[in-house]
């Protein structure tokens, strides 16, 4: 499950935003960002970006 941030960053991630545009938006560093990414990504096994955007979609995933 992820946590209440990571679905936030999972949601601006799969807008388009890039990691250091994600870390303007919630008051974090890039690194932070990079971090939850990578959380993410291992939490909802996906294996690319372009993955978690279709599971996104199949979700019905509020993009902001």
């Amino acid at each position: 499950m992820l946590t209440t941030r990571e679905q936030e960053v999972m949601a601006l991630l799969v807008s388009g935003r890039l990691n250091k545009q994600i870390g303007v938006s919630i008051g974090a560093t890039e690194s932070t960002v990079k971090a939850h990414r990578t959380h993410i990504m291992q939490k909802m096994r996906a294996g690319s970006i372009a993955e978690l955007v279709r599971m996104a979609d199949k979700l019905d995933l509020a993009v902001p």
